[in-house]
This record gives C-alpha cells, structure tokens and sequence, in this order.
C-alpha cells in the first residue's frame, strides 16, 4: 500500500511538473512573439514593426492639443518641397496647422519652400554643405555670417496665418542681440555651440538683422502656429545629395535634431547614389544603418520611414532600359529594404508606385515628369505625395 502511494504521489509530481513545463513554454512562446517585431509589407508600404509608429498615431488622434513634428531629410526631390509640401498640406488640412517648422536661414539658391520665401537681404554670407565643407555644419547644412555694417534677412511666410512664432537656430562665442521685426532678441553666450533663442512672436512677412555683425551665426529658423497644435512638416533637401551628406554636418547635427524632437523622420535619398555607378555598396549600406541609429539614439520615439528613389534614366541614348536606367538602382532600393527590415523601420517604394523600370518615361509623356528623366513635374510630385500620404494613414489608423 505505502509503495502503491509512494507511486502514486511519485506520478502527481511528474503530472505537475510537465504541466508547469508546458505552461513555461507556452508563455515563452507568447513573450517572444509579443516581442519580435512584426513585419507588414502591402506592396508599396512595408511595416517593419516600427516602434514609433504608435506614438505617432497616438500624437495625431490628439492634434487639438498636441503639435507633431514630421522632418524630411533628402535630396533634389525635397529640396524643391512639391512632395513634402503636398504632405504638408494633407497633414495640416486634417491635423490642422502646426506651423512651417524649419527652414534654411536665408535663400539657398536652387532651393525653395512651398510657404515660406525670401525678401532682400543684406550683408549676410551663406555657406551651404552642398559644395562646402566646414565643421560647423549641423543640421540642415547652412551656415550664415552676418558682415559688418547693417546685416538684414526678410523672411515671408504664406500658410494663413496672421502672427507665428519665431526662433533662431543661433551660436555665439558672446551675448548678441537680434533685431527680430524691430523687436530686440537677447542671443546669449553659447560657447560656440548651436542652440535654439527664446520664441518671439511676429508678424507672416518679417526682418530679422544683426548690427556689426552681432558676433552670431545663423543656422536656420524654427517657425511655428502660436498655439502648440497641429502638425509641421519640415523640408531639408539638398540638391544633389547622397545619405553621406549627413557626414558634412560635423557639429553634432543629432542634438538639434533632438531640440527639433521630430515624431516621423523621412529619410528620402538614392537618386544619386544610383547615378554614382563607382558606389561602394557594403559601405552605402553600412553608411544608412549608421545614420539611422544616430536618428534613433537622439529621439528614440520617433518613427524612421525611408522612402526609396524613384525610377529615373541615366543614359537616354540607351537602346533598350537596361541601358537607360542605372546599373546600380535596383541594389539601392533592395539595400533600402534591407535596412529597414533589419532596424525595424517603415519604407515606401516609390519606384514601384511609379511603375518600374524605366517608368519615369511614361510619366512624361504624361506631363508628370521633366524632360531630364530624373525629377517630376509638381504634379508627379503631388501625385507621389498623395499616395505616401494614403499608405501611411492607412498604417496610423491601424495602430
């Protein structure tokens, strides 16, 4: 009896012990399946489980009383702001207006903004990364130096609204004062580094000047609505501009970054990467993943979307499209893809919403792109942006 009770007890234990090891395994398995992160692809837009995204949808169901920031980093295609304007115009037409956000701090030739344009300007020197280096380059790749004498920048903004608010993207090695609509604004001592001045409020078309120079540079203006609401959509294209440009901007670009605090970064290069067919492809892909980390070590929350070049002919006396198009795109937009996946970012695939190979071609036939084969007309851009805009509201409104 003892030994049939000794078994019996010996049996329960065993019972018990299995169950529990089932249960652990099937916990397990919920934890990392819970954690892994998903990947969503929907034929253009793929999901790569970015985990910024939720707090991107849960900024914009609550844009009465918060501003969200959207900043597109990129090449020609940005820099003439059709694209990011018509993204501009969609955000802020159903999330209302959160400003211009930021801008270059005088006209940068070959640039320009949908909103925002450039009046008379005296006794200012702009250095621009575009063709320069200087290690004072930060975010957005401009620098402004006021000349002796009276320097002055008129700045004209065009999104409906009567008063914004103004700040400078500034450093001084002394306190300065900026005359901001004839109002003085107190720039103090910043050690060299770049910081952003106290808001001031003025009027849509505006002066900004520095007596004597001032003892100040500029690097860009950071405009937005008076009530903090709404989105922005930032454009900093340069023209020309491959990832690696990112490299110009030495003077520790990632901290502005992170005073701008950004919801969504669009990273929109590879157009010029794919024309320069001497490209190093392990050190391009190597160069992206880089930069996409220090996006993410600077502002964690935020969501990462690339969007991959769109088709464009390199060689027009191309017998055929293999000849046309360049030998190197498609393994941008497959090295594109592949980051994403890796760093769990969102990417959009401008190429196939164009139509392929060599599709640029058809589209200007169809007046939506422009003769040299590489850039749409306003309305190719418009077009572009309002499908991004439908695929990425499709995946806000499912988080």
């Amino acid at each position: 009896m003892k030994n049939n009770r000794l078994l019996f007890s010996t049996s329960v234990i065993l019972l018990i012990s299995a169950l529990a090891l089932i249960s652990c395994t099937q916990t397990a398995d919920r934890v990392k399946e819970a954690s892994a992160p998903r990947q969503e692809s929907h034929g253009l837009w793929t999901d790569n489980g970015d985990p910024g995204l939720t707090a991107l949808a849960e900024k914009l169901r609550n844009s009465n009383t918060r501003r969200t920031h959207i900043l597109v980093l990129g090449d020609s295609h940005t820099a003439a702001d059709f694209l990011s304007g018509q993204l501009r115009q969609a955000f802020q037409e159903k999330y209302g207006n959160g400003g211009i956000g930021f801008v270059s701090p005088m006209a940068v030739p070959g640039n320009r903004y949908n909103n925002v344009s450039y009046g008379k300007t005296k006794n200012w020197k702009l250095e621009n990364s575009r063709r320069l280096s200087n290690p004072g380059f930060t975010l957005g790749g401009n620098i402004a130096t006021p000349l002796t004498g009276s320097s002055d920048i008129q700045v004209n903004v065009r999104d409906g609204e009567a008063q914004i608010q103004a700040q400078v993207l500034y450093r001084s090695q002394g306190a300065a004062t900026l005359q901001l609509q004839q109002q003085p604004l107190a720039l103090g001592d910043t050690q060299g580094h770049w910081a952003l001045s106290d808001a001031a409020q003025v009027p849509s078309s505006f002066s900004l000047s520095l007596a004597d120079g001032g003892g100040a540079q500029l690097a860009g203006l950071w405009l937005t609505s008076a009530q903090p609401h709404g989105v922005i959509v930032s454009a900093l294209g340069t023209n020309g501009a491959q990832i690696s440009i990112l490299d110009k901007w030495h003077d520790n670009w990632g901290a502005v970054l992170n005073k701008l605090a950004p919801d969504l970064v669009i990273l929109a290069y590879g157009t010029n990467e794919a024309f320069n067919t001497d490209i190093d492809l392990a050190e391009y892909q190597r160069n992206l993943t880089r930069q996409i980390r220090i996006i993410r070590q600077m502002q964690p929350d935020a969501a990462v979307l690339l969007v991959g070049p769109g088709s464009s002919v390199m060689n027009k006396k191309g017998a055929d499209c293999s000849q046309r198009e360049s030998p190197v795109l498609q393994s941008i937009i497959d090295i594109q893809k592949q980051v994403a996946q890796n760093e769990h970012t969102l990417f959009w695939d401008w190429y196939a919403w164009m139509g392929g190979r060599c599709s640029i071609e058809r589209l200007a036939n169809q007046g939506k792109a422009r003769p040299d084969l590489i850039h749409l007309t306003a309305e190719g851009y418009q077009a572009t942006a309002n499908a991004l805009w439908q695929d990425l509201m499709s995946a806000v409104n499912a988080r």
